[in-house]
């Protein structure tokens, strides 16, 4: 038995250097959640204004759980930067996996981002999860695109970064509301 990719169930958001597309993401995933949509799965939070560091990491929520997840590594007191912590990715790796198998309404992948272009991060879980016919949102910056379209073998939607394409996208393809 072969396995046909239905491409209206896999969607990504299509943003450009220096626009956040982690807000955009969040506000979505809690409109559904508000209208009793089944979402889960992880998106990054937005960054503080002053950007992520030791003192302020770069965080997902669980979407199932609410659960505030920091991803980066403590460098200690004297660091300037942060560094993602792969014990923390591969816990969060376990989460998307168990989504997928949830049955549930919709997936959240915070992004498809350069480690899912080069094979790693996210990928496997992104694979297992529209092959298991989820309704799958991540999202992708334009320069990345490409590599994930060759990911999916050219399937799937592109999406605007804008709230209105994202209630449209959700309304037309599955018929029911987000909350405005």
């Amino acid at each position: 038995m072969s396995f046909v990719l239905n491409p209206h169930r896999l969607a990504a958001v299509v943003y450009d250097d220096g626009r956040s597309v982690d807000a955009l993401m969040t506000e979505f995933a809690d409109e559904l959640i508000h209208a009793g949509v089944d979402a889960r799965g992880l998106v990054q939070l937005p960054p503080p204004p002053d950007g992520c560091g030791p003192k302020d990491p770069m965080r997902i929520r669980d979407l199932a759980t609410g659960e505030l997840i920091p991803i980066c590594q403590d460098l200690g007191a004297g660091a300037k930067s942060c560094k993602l912590d792969t014990t923390v990715l591969a816990s969060a790796s376990m989460r998307l996996r168990a989504a997928a198998e949830s049955r549930c309404d919709i997936v959240f992948f915070s992004k498809f981002g350069k480690t899912e272009a080069a094979g790693g991060g996210f990928r496997a879980e992104l694979a297992y999860a529209a092959c298991e016919g989820a309704i799958v949102l991540t999202a992708v910056k334009r320069p990345l695109a490409q590599a994930y379209l060759a990911f999916t073998g050219g399937e799937g939607t592109l999406l605007a970064a804008r709230p209105w394409v994202l209630r449209n996208w959700w309304t037309d393809r599955f018929g029911l509301r987000a909350a405005a």
